[in-house]
């Protein structure tokens, strides 16, 4: 007697469950470095004031800098507390070409240092979509940089931005970097999985949150020496519309 069973559900469940508990392990860690880090910095940043209200001048360059270090750790240690607790956002339409502009401006100056120039497509007219803009635009500023560290001989990433159907629009990163091996795209998006030597894997993981939360998807597909497409999918409308949709947000991705 041969009886057979289709598992296929049962590892599905298996492999969601392996993810909730690095999730677990993520928020947990997030939550106790960002701990550690904030009691030293704020005796720190005390003895700093301290030494700024003296008028040293002889001084004042060191003070501004180490000023300028602290609050960029600062603003680490609240997106790692963030991380660790998923906020309330509000969801209203949005030009998603307009976003799309708007990062590719702030990031325009460190592509130029590396020989990089970003071009942007608009192959139809994009409609407005319900979204959380500064989320979105998180997610864009994570791929664009992760293209632009890909890239270190230079070249062009394309931006292409282009309506799938009436129900879905697609904006499409397609870099000249070095590539990622097929046999890894597959776990990009785990916690702590990263495929760069001082990666934590924790950005790219992020960026699926804030995507699957806008009811949308991230498809990568890569050939080594050739490049890396990204493709975030979104819907332009929700299956069922919230006001308030509860997703992480994000620091600096790392591919």
């Amino acid at each position: 007697m041969v009886i057979t069973r289709d598992i296929t559900e049962r590892l599905k469940t298996e492999e969601l469950l392996r993810k909730s508990e690095k999730l677990d392990v993520v928020g947990q860690l997030a939550t106790a470095i960002a701990h550690e880090i904030r009691n030293p910095l704020a005796t720190i940043k005390g003895f700093i004031q301290l030494i700024q209200s003296m008028k040293n001048k002889e001084n004042q360059w060191y003070i501004d800098v180490i000023s300028s270090e602290i609050e960029q750790i600062e603003v680490i240690t609240n997106r790692f507390m963030i991380v660790a607790k998923p906020q309330a956002v509000k969801i209203q339409l949005n030009n998603l070409s307009m976003l799309a502009e708007q990062v590719i401006t702030l990031l325009q100056p460190k592509a130029m240092m590396n020989n990089i120039q970003i071009r942007t497509v608009l192959k139809s007219e994009i409609p407005y979509i319900p979204c959380e803009g500064n989320q979105l635009k998180q997610v864009f500023i994570n791929i664009l940089e992760n293209a632009i560290e890909a890239m270190s001989t230079g070249g062009e990433i394309l931006v292409q931005i282009d309506t799938l159907d009436s129900h879905q629009v697609s904006i499409c990163f397609i870099d000249q970097g070095c590539g990622i091996p097929s046999e890894r795209i597959p776990y990009l998006g785990e916690p702590f999985y990263s495929i760069k030597e001082k990666g934590v894997g924790l950005g790219l993981m992020i960026c699926y949150e804030i995507v699957e939360a806008h009811q949308g998807k991230i498809v990568i597909e890569s050939e080594m020496n050739k490049g890396t497409t990204v493709n975030v999918i979104l819907p332009i409308y929700y299956r069922s519309y919230q006001r308030i949709l509860l997703i992480s947000f994000m620091g600096k991705a790392f591919r």
